[in-house]
């Protein structure tokens, strides 16, 4: 059953404690819908924060699952799941968007690899999310970095080394925190292996 469908059919629930609400999230999805793709998971945020703002309806815990809806209904992680063949809420139990586009890659890396092996592998599933989802083909390094600190495999010594070492991303621009980095052709097909294996396991 589709998102929409389900909204649809709590829409006609009047005694939930819902039941205003999927009326306010299918208009923040039609709203989303008409936007560029790119823009389209920033759309229903600003859409939700406006529509949300003056509703007695909807708590504030709501808000960060409707921002999780928003990428699979208007394009973002569905057009990813599409991509690499399997279920969107599979991928969303590896891959988050939280509040503001925050990307977050709560997946696990299954097989024992050396730190340099789980830095360079993390970091092209993650920007191969940005790139699919939000249409970012470059990378800060402060996110790459923050993401390596998260999952315990930083290593401020080696660490632009490692990337270079693994033809998996190249720097395209900057210098210091205004590094970036983009996926090789290579990196994108080693990033959609990593993102199905974190689906599998």
């Amino acid at each position: 059953m589709e998102v929409s469908e389900t909204a649809t059919a709590e829409e006609r629930r009047d005694d939930g404690p819902l039941a205003g609400l999927a009326v306010l999230v299918n208009q923040a999805i039609a709203f989303a819908e008409e936007r560029p793709k790119e823009y389209r998971a920033r759309a229903f945020d600003l859409a939700w924060e406006r529509l949300n703002s003056g509703s007695a309806t909807a708590a504030p815990s709501v808000a960060p699952a409707a921002s999780g809806v928003t990428s699979i209904v208007t394009g973002g992680l569905a057009a990813l799941a599409r991509e690499l063949s399997i279920d969107p809420r599979q991928l969303a139990r590896v891959v988050e968007i939280g509040e503001e586009g925050r990307l977050s890659i709560i997946g696990r890396l299954g097989e024992v690899r050396t730190r340099a092996e789980q830095q360079v592998q993390y970091s092209a599933a993650y920007c191969h999310v940005k790139e699919r989802v939000f249409g970012q083909l470059d990378t800060p390094i402060e996110e790459l970095r923050g993401l390596c600190q998260d999952k315990g495999c930083y290593d401020g010594n080696n660490f632009t080394a490692n990337f270079k070492k693994s033809g998996l991303l190249s720097e395209v621009s900057g210098k210091g925190a205004a590094r970036a980095y983009r996926l090789s052709n290579k990196g994108m097909e080693v990033a959609k292996d990593v993102l199905r294996k974190m689906v599998e396991s």
